[in-house]
């Protein structure tokens, strides 16, 4: 059964505050770096939530499009920056919100890519035209008790140029253990 996390979206916590932080210390120079290879970065946030806490604080979402943003406007390379970094951000029960929190970062950087749905039943579709691509995961899980190790074997005959993953989780929770 399911958290109910009704509230979780109304202040961003502290711990909530320095995982973002880590995420942005992470996302800028992968960005830069990858970015050099000429080569699509697919981004996707695999666990998105609303994009934007009721505080006005930004959740993941428009931090690392905030980052694409930045990390494209300084870049010197010739390339297309409507298509370099393609971003997707999925989210079972806040689509809707995400969609409104996300409407102004549809511009010359591209349209963030909305999906609605279940991380384990969306990712393979999504990723399944991404060969050649460089890919990168974000996993933050909120109110999960285990995750799909089994889906990270699919992933790796896929074909990418690079996968990478930046993954939180709560050590019992992902591995299916209970505490006590």
């Amino acid at each position: 059964m399911s958290k109910n996390n009704s509230d979780f979206f109304k202040v961003k916590n502290d711990w909530s505050l320095i995982k973002d932080k880590l995420l942005g210390c992470y996302l800028t120079p992968y960005f830069q770096k990858v970015l050099a290879t000429g080569k699509t970065i697919c981004y996707v946030d695999c666990f998105s939530g609303k994009g934007q806490f009721e505080d006005g604080n930004p959740g993941s979402p428009i931090i690392a499009l905030q980052i694409r943003d930045k990390c494209l406007q300084k870049t010197k390379m010739r390339i297309d920056k409507s298509k370099a970094i393609e971003n997707t951000f999925i989210d079972l029960n806040y689509a809707a919100d995400l969609r409104t929190n996300l409407a102004s970062y549809s511009n010359y950087y591209g349209i963030p890519n909305i999906v609605s749905g279940k991380y384990e039943e969306k990712i393979i579709d999504i990723l399944k035209n991404k060969k050649g691509q460089h890919v990168f995961l974000y996993i933050d899980p909120y109110g999960i008790r285990a995750l799909d190790t089994a889906l990270f074997d699919k992933f790796q005959a896929m074909g990418f140029h690079s996968f990478e993953m930046l993954i939180n989780f709560n050590s019992f929770g992902f591995l299916g253990m209970h505490a006590g």
